[in-house]
């Protein structure tokens, strides 16, 4: 059988930390997507695309070892298998208004060289 992981015990720390800090987070991130699509009805919006900004956003936010541009990335990979034909573009447009904003308010916070550019 092919295994999950070539490390398991490190990606599974990553993966549950990743859900624990998603839904602890929850209201605030569901607050900074809604920032960014006033004029978009919420119903307009497909679930799974919150859900990948919502974990793009706490990656972004709680795991100073994980590159920006790793993360942005692998959630538009990730809407281009598991969300609608227009996800990628319209999952990329709200995370890079909020990654600006994040930015500014230094509310990132990367260890080590080449992690957020500026």
């Amino acid at each position: 059988m092919t295994p999950i992981s070539a490390d398991w015990a490190e990606d599974s720390k990553f993966v549950k930390d990743l859900f624990v800090y998603t839904l602890k987070n929850d209201d605030a991130y569901q607050e900074l997507i809604a920032e960014r699509t006033k004029n978009w009805e919420s119903e307009r919006i497909a679930l799974m695309d919150t859900i990948l900004m919502k974990m793009a956003i706490c990656e972004l936010m709680n795991f100073p070892s994980i590159p920006v541009k790793v993360t942005i990335n692998e959630y538009l990979e990730l809407s281009k298998d598991y969300s609608t034909p227009k996800s990628n573009s319209f999952i990329n447009g709200i995370l890079d208004k909020i990654l600006s904003d994040l930015k500014r308010t230094n509310s990132i916070k990367k260890i080590g060289r080449g992690l957020i550019e500026d």
